[in-house]
Parts: structure tokens; sequence; C-alpha cells
């Protein structure tokens, strides 16, 4: 189960690969799909709503350092996120 939740993630943050940077769009299109690879690991609905929230305001008030790619900072996030 976590393997295959591991595998979503992934897939979902190669969608920001070769953004320039974090949009809101990118961002919602983003977290669509780690909202539902929580939900198809059996996440509570409320739980992966409230989750992918938190993240996607802090995604957007993020600056971007030029150092990092937009996928690079959202991982980052989620995993702060997840621990």
């Amino acid at each position: 189960m976590f393997e295959n939740l591991s595998e979503r993630l992934e897939q979902s943050f190669k969608m920001l690969k070769g953004q320039g940077r974090i949009t809101e769009i990118n961002v919602a299109e983003t977290l669509k799909e780690v909202r539902r690879a929580l939900l198809d690991a059996d996440v509570n609905f409320k739980i992966a709503k409230q989750f992918t929230e938190e993240v996607k305001e802090e995604a957007l008030g993020q600056e971007i350092l030029t150092s990092l790619k937009p996928s690079d900072m959202m991982v980052k996030i989620v995993h702060d996120h997840l621990t």
C-alpha cells in the first residue's frame, strides 16, 4: 500500500517538472492527484482534503529559491506536512 502511494505521489510531482514557477493552476492540478492518491490509500476524505488545503496554502505563499525547481519545493512541502 505504501509503495503504491509513494509511486502515485511521485507521478503527481512529475506534473511540475519543467514548470518555471509554482502557480495556482499547477498547484491545484498536482494536489488533485495527491488527494486521489491519498484517497486510494484509504485516507479519510476530510483528512486528505485538509492536508491538501494546508499544502496549497503553504505552496502558494512560498518564494521559490532560484536553486530549487518547483517540483522539488512541492516535494519538500508535502514531506514536511506528512511528518
